[in-house]
């Protein structure tokens, strides 16, 4: 009997970690005692969050491709540098306007951790209808924002939060190890891709099992309130992209996403920092929210803007074609024999 509960996990948006996390949160609120009964159940699935992102983090890194070299390379650099600036503008505003505490229910660590993320896979889904190949190859560079390593930067180096570099650098050696082995061993790398969504299971099981249900009911309209921010900022990238861009496109806007996997990040800066601890309930679940509604605009707004780039290609293509159909008669030998 196969019931295929992994692919109908699959088909709701974020389901690999949304489900897992909610189904860990309902445990916990109801019958917290069944994930403390120590041994290898606590440590895997209430204790094992940490375990679990240094694999996750390793699978990143299998996914760098450090062979990527022009336009792709030159594209995941400016998506990233974008994800980066944006976080550290928001961290300016937010930080200096509100504090730790953030506004309307969303501290900044929620926020940062929000904009520092994009949702690779709507990414590449949206590339092969909107892009090309190296739109696509981008990824292999874009994906380092993957995980919580740029939230952390972004904090640390702001001095939100207190951030040692010891911690940075526990977050930046799994990945660097992913990246070393899996451009060594094609092999290893698909069993890394093979091997993620276990790990993102078990991990969004272990932080979910550490929250009640109350915070999800409390986060849901500041949840709904950050996925409308995130959404917002893909209008904004979406222009800033295309002046990096000889060849404009409209996956800029794909950039306005929240990665499901971003709810997972509070945790992560909360064991560097544990004065930021008692926004993480919170945020874990207004990023899961967030995640939602932004698979959801993000299409929409990318069709939008490459529509409204069709609209203005087809202007200048009649120009062009006069003008060269002018040429061919000027220089063809019945125009120089009139002459």
């Amino acid at each position: 009997m196969n019931i295929n509960i992994l692919e109908k996990m699959n088909k709701v948006p974020g389901g690999l970690i949304i489900i897992p996390l909610l189904v860990a949160i309902l445990i916990n609120t109801f019958a917290p005692q069944v994930l403390s009964i120590g041994g290898p159940t606590t440590a895997l699935f209430k204790v094992g969050s940490s375990a679990m992102m240094g694999i996750f983090l390793l699978i990143c890194g299998t996914s760098i491709n450090i062979r990527q070299a022009g336009l792709p390379l030159y594209k995941g650099a400016v998506l990233l540098f974008l994800k980066c600036l944006a976080g550290a503008l928001a961290v300016w505003v937010a930080g200096t306007l509100f504090g730790p505490s953030g506004f309307l229910g969303i501290s900044t660590l929620a926020l940062i951790a929000c904009l520092t993320s994009s949702n690779s896979s709507l990414y590449i889904a949206l590339c092969s209808n909107y892009g090309d190949a190296s739109d696509a190859g981008a990824i292999s560079v874009f994906c380092i924002k993957d995980g919580p390593f740029v939230t952390m930067m972004v904090l640390g180096v702001s001095g939100l939060a207190n951030i040692p570099f010891a911690a940075l650098l526990s977050m930046l050696i799994p990945l660097l190890i992913g990246m070393l082995w899996g451009n060594l061993d094609e092999r290893f790398k698909q069993l890394c891709a093979a091997a993620q969504p276990l790990v993102i299971i078990i991990m969004s099981f272990a932080i979910g099992a550490n929250s009640s249900i109350n915070t999800v009911f409390t986060a849901g309209l500041s949840g709904i309130l950050l996925g409308i921010i995130s959404a917002l900022t893909g209008i904004v990238f979406y222009f800033i992209y295309n002046l990096f861009l000889k060849k404009k496109s409209a996956l800029g806007a794909a950039l306005g996403t929240t990665a499901a996997s971003s709810a997972l990040t509070p945790a992560m800066v909360a064991q560097a920092d544990h004065s930021l601890a008692m926004y993480v309930d919170a945020a874990t679940a207004q990023l899961a929210t967030a995640s939602i509604i932004t698979m959801i605009t993000a299409p929409i707004l990318v069709a939008w803007f490459d529509k409204r780039l069709k609209k203005r290609a087809p202007a200048a293509e009649p120009l062009k074609d006069a003008k060269s159909e002018e040429s061919v008669t000027l220089s063809s030998p019945a125009a120089k024999g009139h002459k």
